[in-house]
């Protein structure tokens, strides 16, 4: 199913995502989207969560909002 939705940039450079189209992805308050700018076009995702040292994406857990996996947090534990 394709969604279009025609929207209006406010005065501070917002836009508002529709409901039907938040829903269909799953985007709900405090999720975090990624923006590009690829030539003329402006795409717009959500954000997948990765480990901020070794971009994996298994067993993360939250640090300070920001996501860290498993291993990486053994390996900084080493450190200290």
């Amino acid at each position: 199913m394709i969604f279009t939705n025609f929207r209006e940039i406010d005065k501070l450079g917002r836009i508002v995502i529709s409901k039907d189209i938040r829903k269909h992805l799953g985007i709900n308050p405090g999720d975090t989207l990624q923006i590009n700018a690829e030539g003329d076009t402006i795409v717009i995702k959500k954000a997948e969560q990765k480990c901020v040292f070794c971009n994996s994406d298994e067993s993360l857990v939250e640090l300070d909002g920001k996501s860290v996996c498993q291993s990486c947090v053994k390996k900084l534990s080493g450190l200290l």
